[in-house]
């Protein structure tokens, strides 16, 4: 089915669902107030591979994302492989960080140039990818070069349901400053797909590998991790390890998930309060302009999350 969406149909759709609990108002830009700050968090799967494998046209609806994202003070997206500068180019103020790249391993070395003669007869077609994840803040909340991006260096194969070796997942931080001066580490990442033991195994390792990397970070900062999880809790094995994850890193469940009844719950917007930093959840479900009717810009779920951002009294300017 192809999701062709016109600036005049979303903007009817804003105003008619702006109504209804789950929408974003847009009064949601970072304002300082005697309560803090409050950010508006997107986290997006956008479905951003080459036309053949996405079954549409992705170049159709990516500008129509990036603009409706724009709204948001930060945007993380999984899958943006083909078109991260489409959605870039939609969202002025802001500060685009993308995920780590191809890499040097050779055997993606060897795909790269196995593929390279393919790619001249089909448009968007550039495996294998990295990681495919970036994030947007706005202008005045980045922090100069505050960013770390790492591979998971695991995945199953190459071939048929065992693919997602062609894209070098992993994570990406992004750490942002309040006019306040509270900092928050935001992580984004894609973990691996698929419902078989080995997948959930991977997926399980990778977890473990993300973890140390927020362990890692300074406790004064608040964190707030989102992406494409693959993990499901009523599937053996994932629900242990996303429990025992979120146990290990005190992380809890924004509330944001997906309200119609034909997603998947597979993403998630986690979060918790750092020494010298809190976070309240405000508001979180999912954004309804990326749906119009039976149509929707992507195969999965937008899902937002509205934090207001205060200091802990104990820990007045001690970030670090």
């Amino acid at each position: 089915m192809k999701l062709a969406f016109t600036r005049f149909a979303v903007c009817a759709t804003l105003i008619a669902t702006s109504l209804g609990a789950g929408a974003v108002e847009p009064e949601t830009s970072a304002e300082l107030s005697e309560t803090g700050t409050e950010i508006t968090v997107l986290c997006y799967n956008v479905h951003g591979l080459f036309p053949l494998a996405a079954k549409d046209d992705p170049r159709d609806r990516m500008p129509t994302i990036g603009w409706l994202a724009s709204r948001y003070e930060v945007a993380m997206f999984q899958e943006d492989f083909e078109y991260h500068d489409v959605i870039r180019s939609q969202m002025p103020g802001t500060v685009g960080i993308r995920g780590n790249g191809m890499g040097w391993d050779p055997r993606r070395v060897l795909a790269k140039l196995l593929v390279s003669p393919v790619s001249i007869f089909l448009p968007h077609f550039s495996p294998p990818y990295g990681a495919g994840i970036s994030t947007f803040v706005r202008e005045a909340l980045a922090i100069g070069d505050d960013v770390d991006r790492e591979a998971y260096g695991i995945c199953r194969g190459w071939f048929g349901s065992d693919g997602d070796c062609w894209a070098r997942k992993g994570y990406q931080r992004v750490g942002i400053r309040t006019p306040e001066g509270l900092e928050i580490d935001l992580f984004n990442t894609h973990l691996e797909a698929g419902g078989n033991e080995r997948a959930v195994e991977i997926r399980g390792r990778q977890l473990d590998i993300l973890a140390a990397a927020i362990e890692a970070r300074p406790k004064t900062r608040a964190v707030i991790l989102a992406g494409d999880f693959n993990s499901a809790f009523n599937r053996p094995g994932d629900r242990e390890k996303i429990i025992a994850f979120r146990r290990r890193l005190a992380l809890r469940d924004s509330g944001a998930g997906p309200e119609l009844p034909y997603w998947r719950e597979r993403d998630y917007i986690l979060y918790r309060d750092g020494a010298a930093t809190k976070l309240h959840v405000e508001q979180a479900g999912e954004a309804p302009e990326f749906v119009e009717r039976d149509r929707a810009l992507s195969d999965h779920p937008a899902l937002f999350a509205r934090f207001r951002i205060t200091p802990r009294t104990s820990s007045l300017g001690a970030q670090r």
